[in-house]
């Protein structure tokens, strides 16, 4: 059996809460820390080797009871900028923040900034953009992790987390802000619902993916390096097996069927294995190197009983936190100057 590290009481906080408030709660959990101990970040917008002036420059702070946009400055020559920290808050038991630059219309992060660390040095990276058809075809799916549970009448609620790589040097975007990237979800999904609290996108925006017909694709430019998008959605109950399309070509698939199933099988993946998240039990199918048209389907035989739809948000948290946190934090640590 396989189980992840999540202290068992801050798993059962962060099942009950909606995706906008679980950054929080992971972090709590598992970077319960002192205080930062700077109290200037000072650093630089850098592309290609050289300092970008004129960025919009943001901070923002996460700690165990807020979030958000802390400062805002413009870059100056050589791409510097500084920002003072503000006063750690009494019912804070940790504080993480992180600095976030527009350039060209495209928003970067920068990595988190831990504890202890220096403040200064800390540099957000940039890239050029492009549009390129080649570009575009060089984007993957380097995981797609599925967690699939038997619902009401046979239909089931399922949380995705898709990690996309850009192997590029450039930041794919798409001709005239069309979306460069998808992945296809079963037809006829209803109550779809992403948040990506970490991703840079604006509250506007609606996140970092939509929903167009039955295909899920990034409503933000891709830079270089791994991108995950978390996401949920309801199927309603039919006679036949629950096929999960495979659009793109996809490095490793793994399927998380919650136990117990009894009546559910899957095809088109290995057999299963035993897997334990916190308590919960799944098995685990997975595949490699899957090709577009590749067949993936979940087969039940009667309907299952009904579960409430709120653990899902909970299970694809653990989900998450298993691929080795793709919030933030898993990023490198500040670049020191």
């Amino acid at each position: 059996m396989i189980s992840f590290f999540y202290p068992e009481r801050a798993a059962r906080r962060v099942a009950r809460r909606p995706l906008p408030h679980l950054l929080a709660a992971l972090l709590l959990a598992l970077f319960a820390v002192p205080a930062i101990a700077q109290d200037v970040v000072s650093g630089r917008v850098v592309k290609g080797g050289q300092g970008v002036a004129g960025a919009t420059v943001e901070l923002h702070r996460v700690s165990s009871d807020t979030s958000g946009m802390v400062g805002r400055a413009t870059s100056g020559p050589g791409g510097t900028f500084q920002f003072t920290l503000p006063a750690r808050t009494d019912t804070a038991t940790f504080t993480v923040f992180f600095a976030a630059a527009m350039v060209d219309g495209v928003r970067y992060l920068g990595p988190a900034l831990h504890p202890n660390q220096p403040g200064a040095g800390y540099q957000v990276q940039v890239y050029d953009t492009t549009s390129a058809q080649g570009a575009v075809d060089s984007l993957r799916v380097t995981r797609r992790d599925v967690i699939a549970v038997a619902g009401v009448k046979g239909g089931w609620e399922i949380a995705e987390a898709v990690r996309v790589e850009n192997p590029g040097g450039r930041t794919v975007v798409g001709r005239g802000g069309t979306p460069v990237f998808g992945v296809s979800i079963p037809p006829g999904a209803s109550e779809f619902q992403t948040e990506q609290p970490l991703s840079g996108a604006s509250e506007s925006t609606g996140g970092d993916v939509m929903l167009v017909g039955d295909r899920v694709v990034a409503a933000v430019p891709l830079v270089p390096g791994s991108r995950d998008f978390l996401f949920r959605y309801r199927v309603l109950g039919s006679r036949k097996p629950l096929a999960l399309p495979i659009s793109q070509a996809t490095d490793t698939l793994a399927l998380y069927l919650r136990q117990p199933a009894p009546n559910v099988s899957v095809e088109g993946l290995n057999d299963g294995i035993p897997f334990e998240a916190e308590g919960d039990r799944y098995l685990r199918f997975t595949g490699l190197r899957l090709r577009p048209g590749a067949r993936v389907a979940l087969r039940a035989s009667r309907p299952a009983g009904g579960i409430d739809p709120r653990w899902v948000a909970g299970a694809a948290t653990v989900l998450v936190l298993g691929l080795g946190a793709f919030f933030a934090l898993r990023r490198r640590p500040a670049a020191q100057g």
